[in-house]
């Protein structure tokens, strides 16, 4: 017996019993009379005759679901708003509005996407509810469930309504000022180092300085001949390509990573370079290109990507011919001998960025403090990223 039967089942078996109970009290208030038997006879009838009406009075409702924002990141407040809508004016005591909430949410309790109202001989019920910290991922709400019953609660009527939904939730988007790996015995912090932030174009002009423009760019020549700050302008013409190379095997950063790997990609597609993004231990990755449309494809990748222990890291891909000539970020969150081998076997070294997430700055063990004095002493670039702090800049 399917589910919808055990209800109808056990809806008319309570009806039955409550018109049992009536037709007891009448036989009752006959055989005693008095005024105290008909009293209780008269005082259960219009219960009865609601219990009746209430089961076979359909309860026919359309249900709409709004989301106030429909582009979210991860961390962000989720507000959803609920409208149903039936055809009777039947009196309903109560009514218990649930929206079936995803598995993928993983809510610690279901009571917030859950409202009680009492909507008498009202059409339409609104119910708005919100979510905190909402997680990252392709979520899909599937159905509202309503339940409704009796005053006391004896006769009970539940009504699922098929509501397809899919909502997407972005990475989060973070800055990076994080503290360099040389340096991570001391206070003060420092931005990412790498050719990313520096310019990349040829010199074919001055002109006067402007907000925003950096000290570095400053023609002094130039301002000392006319008397004021001169700044260098720049032909895009020299922009490289870069390659972002991301290793999602440590569960404990696992969304930390995730978060810098999208904020990566979204800062190169901003400042119009050519990007790509090659995921370690999986088969798909995206080829070079720039725009808008591939930084959607490469942010839907990893809006749906999930932690698989049984991920094995292929990191002979980066020692790959086909990024020779390509910037190159690598994010992971450990370090390990045969990331070293691929990583130092390039000639172009100085290319190669890697982005080292940790909890804390205490965390890395002394295994990873060998490998990172090697990587110094190559020329190989690398950061790391305290995870608590980094929290703290999140891009809004």
């Amino acid at each position: 017996m399917t589910s919808r039967n055990r209800l109808f089942v056990s809806l008319w078996f309570r009806v039955f019993v409550v018109i049992l109970l009536t037709a007891i009290v009448f036989c009752y208030a006959m055989f005693q009379g008095g005024f105290v038997s008909w009293f209780l006879f008269y005082a259960c009838l219009p219960y009865t005759l609601y219990a009746f009406l209430f089961a076979i009075i359909p309860l026919q409702v359309t249900a709409k679901r709004t989301f106030q924002h429909t582009r979210l990141k991860a961390g962000d407040e989720l507000n959803i708003d609920l409208e149903i809508k039936r055809t009777n004016p039947f009196p309903y005591f109560y009514a218990i509005i649930e929206d079936d909430p995803p598995v993928t949410f993983h809510l610690q309790e279901q009571i917030e996407m859950k409202r009680m109202v009492f909507p008498w001989f009202q059409k339409t019920w609104r119910f708005s509810y919100r979510l905190n910290d909402v997680a990252r991922g392709e979520h899909h709400l599937t159905a509202v469930r309503i339940r409704t019953g009796d005053l006391f609660g004896f006769v009970e009527k539940e009504v699922v309504i098929p509501l397809e939904k899919k909502l997407l939730v972005y990475p989060k988007m973070v800055d990076l000022p994080v503290r360099s790996a040389d340096s991570v015995n001391e206070n003060g912090e420092r931005a990412v180092q790498t050719w990313l932030n520096e310019p990349t174009n040829v010199t074919t002009g001055v002109r006067e300085y402007q907000q925003g423009d950096r000290f570095a760019w400053v023609d002094w020549k130039t301002t000392a001949r006319r008397g004021q700050l001169m700044t260098k302008e720049f032909e895009q013409n020299q922009t490289r390509d870069i390659v972002v190379f991301a290793d999602f095997t440590d569960e404990v950063v696992f969304e930390t990573v995730i978060s810098i790997t999208a904020s990566v990609l979204q800062t190169a597609v901003k400042k119009g370079v050519p990007v790509s993004l090659v995921p370690l231990g999986d088969q798909q990755s995206f080829g070079v290109d720039k725009g808008e449309l591939h930084l959607h494809d490469m942010l839907y990748y990893l809006t749906k990507v999930q932690h698989q222990p049984s991920r094995a890291v292929a990191y002979k891909r980066l020692a790959s011919n086909e990024y020779e000539q390509t910037g190159k970020y690598v994010v992971t969150g450990h370090l390990k001998e045969e990331l070293a081998a691929s990583l130092l076997g390039h000639r172009s070294r100085k290319n190669i960025t890697v982005l080292l997430v940790k909890r804390a700055v205490d965390q890395m063990t002394t295994k990873e403090k060998q490998l990172v004095d090697r990587f110094k002493a190559s020329g190989l670039k690398i950061t790391l990223i305290d995870e608590d702090r980094l929290n703290e800049r999140t891009v809004r």
